[in-house]
């Protein structure tokens, strides 16, 4: 008996303390910059790119080598009755080096390739970046919302069971019915089960947040705090131009025009023949003096059985730069467009938060107060409070969809410029 109390006494300490750790951690500030460094440092994606930009880069030494030279041993005239043995009576015995050397221009061109095309790595390895952290903030917003609800919800309930309890004074005095008493329990009741399911929805919304941090995904989160919103912003133009200058994708299509000049320029070098090189000592056993040999070889693209494959690839490189133009042109239009769009969405979002803050809210309160006084004068009906309450309802949780909204919207734009907001505000002074 005595066993049984000390584990169940056991239980309910260790359950306490793993309680209050978990309370202590959801009760902890979430803060913002701390998640963009983790994710930077643990999201697995950009770990794969980044092992993607090293080995683009490891390819730049190979593009500019030579190929291995080749050596070799030849035997001469061995009689069958020697084999296996080569050397065994055999009348010349011929040692030889060889190396190909390419037409001067073709490795530089090679480099010049691999080199730009490193380059676009790393800038897609940035955008991936700025992608992630875009993620990250819009779910972190969503995480600051989902727990603005469930706070809006813990208060409302609340608010619901003081009008309970002044419809069932109402209606203990003669003034109200039950029906009054019974809408506000129901009304209640509706507002437990709608907790329910905001607990729900955060608890989504931080697995997806531990799943780009590169964390388990039932990791408990601490508590996003009141965020400022930035404002004003640049204008359009300021923007755009920043853009343009720093957007990784842009950078990236830009380094894969010239990647691909530098490989028709590589294939108009094919043209040009490339080298053989041969050197051979002749070790010569039925003659008192060795010899020594040398070759030059060239190959011969041009033939009329050949040519046709370089004439084609000077054709295709051609057609792949303008391919590669056209397409940094199309993106250089979509950035504009993101850039204006994101505006667009941050100002129209920053406004209706202005209006929900100043006028809106305020409005909705102050009617709800006096629709209570009045309830309890006798001068007004049940159903009046109750839609009284949920105008105010509606209005707080719309003014908290503004603000996240906002935050998402400037994200956006953040990525649509390729620069973190600090940068975007320094750069356009």
């Amino acid at each position: 008996m005595i066993v049984k109390r000390t584990i169940a006494f056991l239980a309910v300490v260790i359950w306490a303390a793993v309680s209050q750790a978990v309370m202590a951690q959801e009760s902890k500030p979430l803060l913002l910059e701390d998640l963009i460094d983790e994710a930077l440092g643990n999201n697995p994606q950009l770990k794969a790119a980044n092992n993607q930009v090293s080995a683009v880069k490891a390819r730049l030494s190979q593009a500019t080598a030579w190929e291995p030279p080749q050596v070799g041993i030849e035997f001469f005239q061995t009689p069958t009755s020697s084999f296996p043995n080569p050397v065994k009576n055999g009348q010349e015995t011929d040692y030889f080096a060889q190396q190909m050397f390419p037409f001067p221009g073709k490795l530089s061109a090679m480099g010049r390739s691999a080199k730009f095309a490193a380059r676009m790595t790393e800038e897609d390895y940035k955008a991936l970046e700025n992608a992630i952290i875009r993620n990250l903030k819009s779910t972190y917003y969503e995480l600051y919302f989902a727990q603005r609800k469930i706070q809006i919800n813990a208060e409302n309930q609340d608010l619901m069971r003081q009008f309970t309890d002044i419809a069932s004074k109402q209606y203990e005095v003669g003034m109200v019915g039950q029906a009054d008493v019974l809408r506000a329990q129901t009304e209640l009741s509706m507002l437990l089960n709608e907790g329910i399911n905001l607990q729900r929805d955060k608890k989504v919304t931080e697995a997806m947040l531990n799943t780009i941090l590169g964390r388990s995904t039932n990791q408990v989160l601490g508590f996003v705090p009141e965020i400022d919103l930035v404002f004003p912003l640049p204008n359009f133009a300021q923007l755009s131009q920043l853009a343009l200058e720093n957007r990784p994708e842009l950078k990236s299509m830009s380094y894969g025009i010239e990647m691909n000049k530098a490989e028709l320029a590589l294939a108009k070098r094919e043209y040009f023949p490339d080298f053989m090189v041969r050197l051979m000592y002749k070790d010569m056993k039925m003659e008192d003096e060795d010899f020594w040999s040398a070759m030059f070889a060239v190959n011969v693209p041009l033939t009329f059985w050949s040519g046709r494959k370089f004439t084609s690839k000077v054709s295709e490189g051609g057609f792949n730069v303008r391919r590669a133009e056209e397409e940094y042109n199309n993106m250089r239009n979509m950035v504009l467009f993101e850039v204006q769009d994101a505006l667009v969405r941050v100002q129209t979002s920053h406004n209706i938060h202005l209006l929900y803050r100043n006028t809106v809210i305020p409005q909705a309160e102050q009617t709800l107060q006096s629709t209570i006084i009045a309830y309890q004068t006798g001068k007004t009906e049940f159903l009046m409070l109750i839609d009284a309450y949920r105008t105010l309802l509606a209005s707080r949780l719309d003014y908290y969809m503004a603000v996240m909204n906002y935050l998402s919207s400037k994200a956006e734009l953040e990525k649509a410029v390729g620069l973190g907001m600090d940068e975007i505000l320094e750069k356009a002074r």
